[in-house]
């Protein structure tokens, strides 16, 4: 099974060839699925569990402090990229540039807890 962040960087390349039609729903819906009984949801910290739980609240978060917009509801990542996005594109180049930040930014966090724990 491959981790949801290589799966994000295969599909930014062909998008249409993992998701047909070059629409941001279809995206959604095929991540949906392939998050739905994803084995790397057990595994604790999992890149894919992060995704599937917290991408939501993060893109939100990031939107608001980034495009100065404030969202009145709790909503789902495909929500607020389609809120401040006028085109599929615009959709598609949001979302990605946001995966790669979320990804670091993981990678960050996990890298100072292998640090720490090999201090210990």
């Amino acid at each position: 099974m491959h981790k949801i962040d290589d799966l994000l960087k295969w599909i930014e390349l062909r998008p249409c060839m993992y998701i047909g039609e070059y629409k941001f729903e279809n995206l959604y819906h095929f991540l949906n699925g392939f998050l739905y009984d994803n084995p790397n949801l057990q595994k604790p910290g999992a890149f894919e569990s992060k995704f599937k739980y917290e991408f939501h609240q993060w893109v939100r978060n990031w939107i608001e402090q980034n495009m100065n917009i404030v969202f009145n509801e709790e909503r789902d990542y495909h929500y607020y990229i389609k809120k401040v996005s006028s085109t599929e594109k615009q959709c598609f180049d949001l979302f990605f540039k946001l995966c790669n930040i979320y990804f670091k930014e993981l990678d960050g966090i996990k890298a100072k807890q292998n640090q720490i724990d090999n201090n210990y």
